[in-house]
């Protein structure tokens, strides 16, 4: 009965301390409620339009309002150990992007007629240009070529 009681001892400790070091990992972005509306354009992603930027306090997480419309991902996160939305210290992730190609093999719209799909991922990073952001998106295959198949970008005005 004892060597079953240290190996019960032993399994708990251990998840106790798999439990700890999670939580530690966790990253932290020191900042108040933010919410950052943008108008876009030049999309080549999809429309112009504005969206939202969001993020609870605290959170290196964001999420987004009127992204999927212009063709960017609804969620990500900071690139930052901190957070400052009108400087670009985010970037977009979408996980189960599809990819329209026409018979060319060019990326077209979905409503292009005859196309192939492809699962994609798409990280979108955006880069500082004066008061401006310039987004890029780039859709990689999901299998495991992970082959890049589509670019687009846009510019993004805070207001």
């Amino acid at each position: 009965m004892k060597p079953l009681l240290r190996n019960l001892a032993t399994v708990a400790a251990l998840a106790t301390t798999g439990l700890l070091l999670v939580a530690d990992s966790s990253r932290r972005c020191e900042h108040g409620a933010l919410n950052v509306a943008f108008d876009v354009s030049g999309n080549t992603c999809g429309t112009n339009g504005t969206f939202r930027v969001l993020s609870d306090e605290d959170s290196c997480e964001i999420t987004t309002q009127g992204a999927e419309a212009l063709g960017f991902p609804a969620f990500g996160d900071s690139t930052q150990d901190s957070l400052d939305i009108p400087k670009g210290e985010w970037s977009l992730h979408d996980r189960n992007h599809t990819v329209h190609l026409g018979p060319d093999g060019g990326v077209v719209r979905a409503d292009a007629g005859s196309t192939t799909t492809i699962d994609a991922n798409r990280h979108c990073e955006n880069t500082l240009e004066g008061d401006k952001l310039r987004l890029t998106c780039i859709d990689r295959r999901s299998d495991l070529s992970g082959d890049e198949v589509a670019r687009c970008e846009a510019t993004l005005t805070p207001r």
